[in-house]
């Protein structure tokens, strides 16, 4: 396999759970608005005219953010890290390093999720692979002067293996979670902690004999943090929820629900997860249902006792339509926000920013600016105790790549809210 599709693959695990998993209802329509959006868009820079893509963002206050994805060269096989600081008044970019580091062969740098403790203790992961290796995990730190290389455990080498998710709760307490290959060539669950010293590997279980991913990770407290991903179904090649609790001590598997049952290529993906307390934990991703050829969001709700399938819009849900989440945040329990993207033909098949809110009772779609032909949003974030809330993905003026849904030549989006 070449390490362009390699590539494409891990993103679109991320973006479509196609990927490393062999991966390929429920919702109520709900029109767009003509009303004004609460968000804005923040100019950013786009250093590389091959494409720029931003994964997720985290902030410590208004005037100190991070958002990070990745830069193109000439493909997606020549890609650097991207970082940016946002310093309360504009964004800029910030030199990262790039272990897989050009060569006349494939090598790319991606950076998938952000989290961050303090000014100087600062968190970015993904993956990284040089001249045709295979991939690795990634993880760069920020000291407050400069981003570095951290060592991650040395994992099996006969897959991919990449972090596509963290959480920090402490600068010697934080958690990375993804996915690692196995001996026999199944997909793995991964899940790393930081002690302040070093990365380590963490036990965590697998439901499927083949193939089980994490997408992302939250956290109530040291004993109270939830993954969650999916996994699939080997006889169906179908695709299931996954969720995992980690108590302080083990982490478990959490039985949720599945919109679409076990049937073939249809997929059941959590790619983002926010917890505001023990018995208030949001998941959001997507539902492909093979057979009807659409896919729907899919918002999951975790009450103390037991996941449940939260009902969320769709902008439309005609055969041929997209709807996906890629992110959520909470500003409180009653007032959440889940980012990504939609598709109709109304939209001429090109992508546009999806923003969908919660005030309690029920989740609705409000309005999003939009920049360019096409748009993703990928990540979402709120800035604790307050109603500042950051999105980030990207846009295009050409449009989307129909053969692989990638933004063409895209320049870095970022939506703020609120206004002024």
């Amino acid at each position: 396999m070449d390490k362009l599709t390699l590539c494409r693959r891990h993103l679109q695990v991320r973006w479509t759970a196609i990927a490393a998993l062999l991966l390929i209802t429920l919702g109520m329509t709900a029109p767009s608005t003509a009303q004004t959006s609460i968000f804005a868009i923040q100019n950013s820079p786009s250093p590389n005219v091959q494409g720029n893509t931003l994964n997720a963002v985290a902030a410590l206050s208004t005037s100190d953010a991070w958002a990070v994805g990745y830069q193109n060269d000439n493909n997606l096989n020549d890609s650097r890290t991207l970082t940016m600081h946002w310093d309360g008044s504009r964004w800029k970019i910030v030199p990262s390093p790039n272990p897989g580091s050009h060569c006349q062969g494939n090598s790319g740098n991606f950076l998938n999720a952000v989290a961050a403790v303090a000014p100087n203790d600062v968190w970015a992961v993904g993956f990284f692979f040089s001249c045709n290796a295979l991939l690795k995990p990634l993880a760069l730190h920020w000291d407050g002067t400069r981003w570095a290389v951290v060592r991650t455990p040395a994992l099996n080498t006969n897959d991919n293996a990449a972090l596509n998710g963290i959480v920090a709760l402490a600068s010697d307490n934080v958690y990375a979670v993804g996915y690692q290959p196995s001996s026999n060539g199944a997909v793995l669950t991964l899940i790393e902690h930081w002690d302040g010293t070093a990365w380590s590997v963490m036990p965590s279980p697998n439901p499927s004999p083949t193939g089980n991913l994490l997408s992302a990770v939250t956290a109530n407290s040291p004993t109270d943090i939830w993954a969650v991903g999916n996994s699939t179904d080997q006889a169906t090649v179908s695709v299931q929820t996954l969720a995992l609790h980690f108590d302080g001590a083990t982490w478990k598997t959490v039985p949720t629900p599945n919109p679409l049952p076990k049937q073939f290529l249809d997929q059941n993906v959590l790619l983002s997860v926010q917890a505001v307390s023990a018995n208030d934990v949001t998941a959001v991703g997507f539902i492909a249902d093979a057979n009807a050829q659409r896919t729907l969001t899919l918002i999951e709700h975790w009450d103390g006792s037991k996941w449940t399938v939260a009902p969320s819009p769709n902008q439309g849900e005609a055969r041929g339509d997209l709807n996906t989440l890629r992110g959520v945040t909470a500003v409180a329990g009653n007032d959440l926000y889940a980012a990504g993207f939609f598709e109709t033909a109304a939209t001429g098949g090109q992508h546009t920013t999806l923003v969908e809110h919660f005030d309690g009772n029920t989740w609705s779609i409000i309005p999003s600016p939009t920049k360019g032909l096409a748009q993703q949003l990928n990540g979402v974030f709120t800035l604790p105790g307050t109603t500042n809330v950051w999105s980030v993905g990207g846009f295009s003026r050409f449009g989307i790549d129909f053969e692989n849904g990638f933004l063409q030549l895209p320049k870095t989006l970022v939506l703020f809210s609120p206004i002024g």
